[in-house]
């Protein structure tokens, strides 16, 4: 009998791997198709990403203290190397610095779509300076790039969202559809400028059929046993969250303390925050996004793990979690970013704090997060409250079947030889999170290639991304608007 069953469940087995094996082989790669030929960047294009970079456009994190000269700039920058969009586009300034211009198509019933960037830039480190292969604002052109900071973030994408239309308008196209292009002052820091373009945008009874932002982009680096470049086409974002952990003791004299200290009581707070994450979700993009990547492994039990997650999510989520951009894409995210306490080395404080920031799951809320951090705390004594300027919950998911992700998928498919598009979630915050109100077709895609250097050391535009960003956009204009010419 006890022979019978073994016999039985390797039976059993035989036929579940042999299914494993005959779904695994099913899973075709993606089409690979042959990129349409690019064109030349307009003549004047890399001048005028230059000469951006070279403007420091430093986004403020006090919106009441903005740097007015290089802003104000940036504005004359804008005119003089735009002419035609100046003269023909309707141009908007709203909350002081950030930008609308309308280019009219002729048929009014046609929602428009937005073609949108910032062109706010983080700070550089003073003691990096000497770091950079090129000082930071010389908006050097070297080694077939521009190097400077804003150079990938986002000047990349605004400079050549202008490029595109101003040669567009110089070729005589008129667009069927309206396009509208939207760049927002201080994405960096608060994204009011955002915020205030939407609600002009919602007075004027705008709602649009396609949203693009900066944010996926192209990738032959980030999937190993995978030889196509992959296109991460952000369709939803992270929810964002900051919080004060908080704890009050009475302090002394450091020649006699307490057994516990609000330092101690902190720092163990603290650290199993740390050693304890949130639990892990493939969501449906991130779903889609492994079962395309894993259908083009090149290693069978690559491919068999993530083309088969109804028995292999478990190690699909292991995978994940080994990497920390692949395990923020299937988790919340918490880590302290800033702590304070003391005031000389021989007072022990009365009061320790810090600041934890979050980066929240597509279907999770503050306040599980919240719960969370009581539970996997377990101390009364640590106050949390939520802090900051700036606290939103996950986005909704833009529909990976409908017609914004098909367009911006199809535009990709067209610039970039035998890639394989797939959909993500933004670990990040972007602009794009306030266009939601006005749209359902919102994307995040930018048309680089591993960029480098954003945020960090050495950040710089391959002009060879300039020209795919470029054609990009005009790929998405003439698909979507409808371009024509008198």
């Amino acid at each position: 009998m006890k022979y019978q069953s073994i016999k039985i469940l390797m039976a059993t087995l035989l036929v579940f791997l042999i299914i494993i094996i005959v779904h695994t082989l099913f899973q075709k790669p993606w089409p690979a198709q042959k990129a349409k030929a690019l064109l030349p960047l307009p003549d004047s294009a890399i001048v005028h990403m230059s000469q951006a970079v070279k403007i420091p456009t430093i986004s403020p994190e006090d919106t009441l203290h903005i740097d007015t000269l290089h802003f104000g700039q940036f504005n004359q920058f804008l005119t003089n190397a735009y002419p035609l969009i100046h003269q023909q586009l309707k141009q908007t300034i709203v909350n002081g610095y950030s930008y609308i211009y309308q280019w009219d198509g002729t048929d009014i019933t046609l929602a428009p779509i937005i073609l949108m960037g910032h062109y706010d830039i983080v700070p550089v480190e003073k003691a990096s300076n000497n770091m950079w292969h090129h000082p930071p604002f010389s908006g050097a052109v070297a080694d077939n790039a521009i190097w400077g900071r804003g150079s990938v973030d986002d000047k990349s994408g605004v400079v050549s969202i202008l490029e595109t239309v101003e040669q567009l308008l110089k070729e005589g196209y008129h667009p069927k559809r309206t396009v509208l292009l939207c760049f927002g002052h201080n994405e960096e820091s608060t994204g009011t400028g955002a915020i205030a373009i939407v609600d002009t945008l919602q007075k004027r009874g705008v709602r649009a059929d396609l949203v693009i932002d900066e944010g996926g982009e192209i990738s032959t680096e980030k999937m190993k046993n995978i030889p196509r470049p992959i296109a991460f086409i952000g369709v939803a974002e992270k929810g964002y969250a900051t919080f004060q952990l908080k704890v009050s003791i009475p302090g002394g004299h450091s020649s006699k303390p307490a057994r516990e200290t609000a330092i101690d009581v902190l720092s163990r707070a603290l650290y199993q925050l740390r050693s304890t994450q949130m639990s892990a979700t493939i969501t449906a993009p991130v779903a889609t996004f492994l079962n395309r990547a894993g259908a083009a492994s090149t290693n069978f039990l690559n491919k068999v793990l993530l083309t088969n997650q109804w028995i292999f999510s478990w190690a699909d989520k292991r995978i994940l979690s080994a990497n920390p951009e692949s395990n923020a894409m299937i988790r919340t995210t918490i880590v302290p970013t800033i702590l304070e306490s003391g005031v000389r080395e021989n007072v022990i404080p009365t009061v320790a704090t810090a600041i934890v920031n979050s980066r929240i799951l597509t279907g999770e809320t503050t306040q599980q997060v919240i719960q969370f951090m009581k539970n996997t705390i377990r101390d009364e004594r640590v106050e949390i409250t939520v802090t900051g300027d700036f606290n939103t919950e996950p986005s909704a998911a833009t529909d990976m079947h409908g017609p914004a992700f098909l367009a911006v998928q199809q535009a990709i498919t067209d610039v970039v030889d035998n890639v394989i598009p797939v959909p993500f979630i933004m670990i990040g915050a972007t602009d794009s999170r306030s266009y939601r109100k006005i749209s359902n077709g919102v994307v995040n895609f930018s048309a680089l290639k591993d960029s480098k250097g954003y945020h960090g050391l050495n950040e710089r535009l391959p002009i060879a991304d300039y020209k795919r960003c470029y054609n990009f956009y005009r790929t998405i204009i003439a698909n979507n608007a409808g371009l024509f010419r008198e």
